[in-house]
């Protein structure tokens, strides 16, 4: 039998993985926590999330004995999406999961510690004296890296109907058209392909804007001789897709032409890199050389999370996930990760490129998992 697309023998091993992590941590208890903005250690372990808003949320709670499913989601029969057997329907997780712990506890770790409710933690203390309460989520995290088999399959379908929405785009971004009316027909094609709900806030923007990074749709009439950005995803049971493609209305020239070809050579050398045994670091590390050497290392994408030379992230249940590709992440990657790989350079006179692709990491060398070709339109070289 599957749960959206994964079996009960799957999930029986990612629990048997996490009881080990545990083990290995010194943890009695395990408690992860979801809700729409932090999606996927819930789903991870027990096949189901809620889906309508941010006040509905989930919790699987993992005991070396047990392993339980939380939810305030009444309305979406959980006991009917997910393989546990054990289902409580309650909005306090704090009584509910200390009524089903062991007498003694003496360390329980949260997966999701930063997006837990803080009267959650505040009850999970005070009803938990003698136990030290810590921040897991790098446990669940380090699980979720590898894909399986059925994962992968999950995150192709995702792609698949994620490029439904960038092939909209690529058919509707053009003069006269608001950025509004081209997000509507992306969206739209989403539904169409068999997306649940959206990865993110889809984006779409133009002219200097694109140099954001993230923008959000305006009643901005796309004009000829400017750039149009497109970030989107779709979500199938799950699994996330990621998106970003650019055009030109026209034919670039100047800075933003020299910004386009950069930003698709670093997607080219950088993708070539994507093989098992290399650091996220390494990788990282050829964007920022390959910038500088063309006198654009000042148009990295930096932000005050991000220091100069992130170039990319995992994809699965949430649409960003461990590794991050950045020179001070030493992760190696290994066969059966998927990353999304994600070039930016930018600058806020002329506006920015950015392009994001899913990749499977084989065996074999990097493959792509998305059919749209990076470069789209009449693309500059460099």
């Amino acid at each position: 039998m599957t749960t959206r697309g994964i079996s009960r023998d799957e999930y029986r091993s990612r629990l048997e993985r996490t009881r080990e992590s545990m083990a290995a941590a010194g943890l009695d208890v395990l408690v992860a926590y979801a809700n729409r903005t932090h999606p996927g250690h819930v789903r991870y372990l027990s096949g189901y999330e809620p889906r309508l808003g941010i006040h509905d949320s989930a919790v699987c709670l993992v005991t070396p004995r047990r392993c339980a499913l939380l939810t305030n989601a009444s309305f979406d029969r959980p006991e009917t999406l997910t393989w546990l057997e054990e289902v409580v329907v309650t909005s306090d997780y704090a009584a509910a999961v200390t009524g089903l712990l062991p007498e003694r506890v003496r360390s329980l770790g949260i997966a999701g510690f930063r997006a837990l409710p803080a009267p959650v933690y505040l009850g999970l203390r005070e009803r938990l004296p003698g136990a030290t309460l810590g921040d897991a989520s790098d446990l669940l995290l380090a699980l979720r890296q590898v894909k399986s088999p059925a994962e992968v399959a999950l995150l192709r379908e995702s792609t698949r109907i994620t490029d439904a929405g960038g092939r909209a785009f690529l058919e509707w971004a053009r003069p006269g058209v608001t950025e509004r009316e081209v997000l509507v027909q992306v969206e739209a094609a989403l539904k169409r392909a068999g997306s649940d709900e959206v990865s993110f806030s889809t984006q779409v923007s133009s002219g200097p804007r694109t140099a954001q990074v993230v923008a959000f749709a305006t009643d901005t009439v796309l004009a000829k001789g400017g750039p149009v950005q497109l970030d989107c995803g779709a979500t199938y049971h799950g699994y996330r897709g990621d998106l970003s493609r650019l055009v030109f209305l026209g034919r670039a020239s100047g800075k933003m032409a020299e910004l386009m070809a950069v930003t698709a050579e670093l997607y080219d050398r950088c993708l070539e890199l994507l093989r098992p045994g290399v650091s996220c670091a390494e990788v990282a590390r050829l964007a920022v050389r390959l910038a500088e050497k063309h006198g654009l290392g000042e148009c990295l994408y930096r932000s005050p999370n991000h220091a100069p030379g992130f170039v990319g992230h995992g994809i699965g249940c949430s649409y960003t996930e461990p590794p991050e590709i950045h020179p001070d992440c030493e992760t190696v990657l290994r066969e059966n990760m998927v990353v999304v790989l994600e070039p930016i350079l930018s600058d806020p006179a002329v506006g920015g490129v950015k392009i994001e692709d899913p990749v499977l990491i084989t065996a074999a060398g990097p493959e792509r998992l998305s059919a749209l070709p990076v470069r789209v339109g009449a693309w500059p070289s460099v």
